[in-house]
């Protein structure tokens, strides 16, 4: 269980030139690999640390990213030479600390060691063994192209993309050895996939073969192992390793946040939306700030039909991005789905202003048109899909236009058209859990789908239940996973083992509401501030004067009281080891 003491945020980086902009990408990456990797630290994602910059306010930046040290720093172009800064600020000590060194361009091959060094002084990280060797190009042209290849991955544009694969192909062609280019090239192939801009069935393949490769020179690379098993889930409907995988990729990935997102699909998939709930808050932690988690969070309390939840979701999205149109999109359809005609065109209207001529065409908006009885209007948008097909006869929007079929209430077409894009491999997660294919769930056409999926045959046993608070407040839990209570004052801490790992919830509740709201012959209370759960491994070691639980699999050690009775003492041996 992470601490807000050693909770890192790595800000970007400032620069002075062109030149030096895109090496300071290059530069921050390298160092949140070497951080990340380090046990020590427990590192705030890109996505949710890249908003700020040192020039913001610290304390609001300490706040807001649920950190309590920050490291940025500063990249010169001089004539012949760099100059990098890395400065350290802690919310114990007022007093930044700061590293430097001056960078021959001769020597920019070396800018990997040059950063792990600095970094060992800054964070005083001493052992070797707690970082990853960075991956090295040892040519300086390649180095350039790779650095630019990133540039344009991480402006995740249709174009851009189309840029970065051309380019990770040519560092691959004359460094076969080096691993970050084939996984950024199946990142964009699966991000093309993903997007409907190229055919599933044709870049999904390419994206296996370059993990393959990365996973044939480095066979630990957790970013690999994940992607893999995350390809096997979405093209091949393998759904058997991707949980483990997942577990395994994790001792070896620098972003857990994306970690848990993937884990978040397989239960999502899985309609198993509580644990996919779990998934996502825990990516959460490492991005706090981050929209698009929120807005995963937002899909799956409204594919389990939580809508007052999910509204204020994205609601809240709008308040940090008051433009947002994924928000506004799903606003519109919530409204939708509950049959309110004016609150759905209030932001069906709002949405269409914001959006530009080529993007006007939202598939939601079609449902919202059909829903409503509007059917000039989405017809309208089936001769857009039809005509938009035929321009581009690599882009995949069956379930675009099923969408409007489904609004219009002919489920025979939308039904044909899902299965089009089921084979096409587009849209698996919609397909499977958005609410508006209810009435053709149980259709034998739309099971036969889903009996092509291969099922993993073990996975972690959920069983959620309501927690009433004192807060008037509900809070969902799995009490499989629930290791015991314990008692605070007037609040109860809970501990779990979930998304592998130890996680605590401290909720305003005391521990008499929480255990009455227990299945009785699961949780006991073992001491008057302790409730356990029996059925999980445990010994019970000691006398009558001094009893001790011990948690095999997990390293907890419970008093157990003196007074409690006999009746329960003798079930809680019945169930220990």
């Amino acid at each position: 269980m992470s601490t807000l003491n050693n909770r890192l945020a790595i800000l970007p980086f400032q620069t002075n030139s062109e030149t030096s902009n895109s090496l300071g990408q290059a530069v921050y990456e390298t160092i949140f690999s070497v951080i990340t990797s380090s046990p020590s630290y427990e590192v705030i994602s890109k996505d949710s640390s890249s908003q700020y910059l040192a020039t913001h306010d610290l304390g609001y930046i300490f706040k807001s990213l649920h950190c309590s040290i920050v490291l940025t720093g500063y990249l010169s172009e001089r004539e012949n030479e760099f100059e990098l800064i890395l400065t350290l600020y802690s919310k114990k000590n007022k007093k930044a600390r700061e590293q430097k060194s001056i960078i021959d361009k001769k020597d920019i091959l070396h800018l990997g060691d040059i950063c792990l060094n600095m970094v060992h002084q800054v964070l005083g990280l001493t052992n070797s063994k707690n970082v990853q060797e960075v991956p090295k190009l040892q040519n300086p042209q390649l180095y350039r192209k790779f650095i630019l290849a990133n540039y344009h991955f991480n402006r995740w544009t249709k174009n851009n993309i189309v840029e970065a694969v051309q380019l990770y192909k040519e560092v691959i062609t004359k460094e076969p050895q080096f691993v970050p280019a084939y996984l950024k090239l199946a990142k964009s192939y699966m991000y093309q996939a993903g997007r409907g801009y190229e055919k599933p069935m044709t870049v999904y393949p390419l994206a296996m073969r370059a993990i393959e490769t990365a996973l044939k020179i480095n066979p630990n690379s957790g970013e690999a192992i994940i992607d893999q098993n995350l390809i096997n889930f979405f093209f091949h409907l393998d759904w058997r390793y991707i949980y483990t995988s997942i577990e395994k990729g994790l001792e070896n990935y620098v972003d857990a946040s994306e970690a848990y997102q993937q884990l978040s699909f397989f239960w999502y998939g899985l309609r198993e939306y509580d644990a996919a709930l779990d998934a996502l808050y825990s990516a959460l932690e490492y991005d706090p700030i981050s929209t698009g988690i929120l807005n995963m969070i937002g899909d799956v309390q409204l594919s389990a039909r939580r809508y007052d939840a999910s509204e204020k979701t994205f609601k809240s999205i709008l308040k940090m991005v008051p433009n947002d149109t994924s928000s506004l999109e799903n606003l519109l359809y919530i409204a939708a789905l509950r049959n309110s005609k004016q609150r759905c065109f209030y932001y069906l209207n709002k949405l269409k202003k914001l959006l530009p001529e080529e993007e006007k065409y939202v598939p939601r908006m079609a449902y919202a048109y059909g829903k409503f009885g509007m059917v000039k209007e989405a017809h309208d948008y089936l001769d857009y899909y039809n005509e938009l097909e035929k321009k581009n006869p690599n882009r995949v929007i069956h379930n675009f236009k099923a969408q409007v079929y489904s609004g219009l209430g002919n489920w025979d077409k939308a039904m044909s058209l899902i299965e089009k894009g089921w084979e096409a491999r587009t849209g698996l997660l919609f397909i499977l859990t958005d609410p508006q294919w209810e009435p053709i769930r149980k259709w034998k056409r739309y099971q036969a789908l889903v009996g092509q999926i291969q099922f993993p045959s073990k996975v972690e046993n959920v069983h959620y239940i309501t927690l009433q608070t004192d807060l008037k407040e509900t809070l969902r839990i799995n009490l499989n996973s629930l290791l015991f209570a314990k008692a605070e004052d007037n609040y109860t801490r809970l501990f779990f083992y979930q998304n592998f790992r130890i996680e605590q919830k401290l909720i305003r509740a005391t521990l008499q509401k929480v255990t009455i709201q227990l299945p009785p012959t699961q949780f006991i209370r073992i001491h008057k501030s302790t409730v356990l759960n029996t059925e999980q491994r445990f010994s019970i070691s000691g006398n009558s004067k001094t009893r001790i639980v011990r948690l095999i699999q997990y390293d907890y050690e419970l008093t157990v009281s003196r007074s409690l009775s006999n009746e329960l003492l003798k079930l809680l041996y019945t169930k220990a080891e």
